[in-house]
């Protein structure tokens, strides 16, 4: 009658595990749509603005795809500032010369 009592525990024991794995036990929430707000304004971005970048918590770490979104953001953001400074200090520099004088300068 032991042995009858020991076979069974052990076959529970190993019902369990395998319904724990296999997800009948619900052990683990479904997870939410990899989307979320990243608490970024639309529009151009001021550094004071990035401390307010929030991401959602993954199983270990963040979404990818949220900080994805905010490095390629800032990437282009950052991008667009160079080119239009770039711009700007080309448009407020004088041609460079090789120290000739041309025909007219004194």
């Amino acid at each position: 009658m032991t042995i009858l009592l020991e076979i069974l525990a052990v076959a529970a024991v190993i019902f369990g595990a395998a319904s724990f794995v296999v997800g009948r036990f619900d052990g683990m929430a479904v997870a939410p749509p990899d989307v979320g707000d990243d608490n970024l304004p639309a529009g151009r971005l001021a550094a004071h603005m990035v401390d307010r970048a929030r991401f959602g918590l993954a199983f270990r770490g963040y979404r990818m795809s949220e900080v994805d979104g905010v490095l390629d953001r800032l990437r282009d953001e950052i991008a667009d500032r160079d080119s239009e400074l770039d711009a700007l200090r080309g448009a407020a520099e004088p041609p460079e010369t090789d120290g000739q004088l041309t025909l007219g300068e004194q």
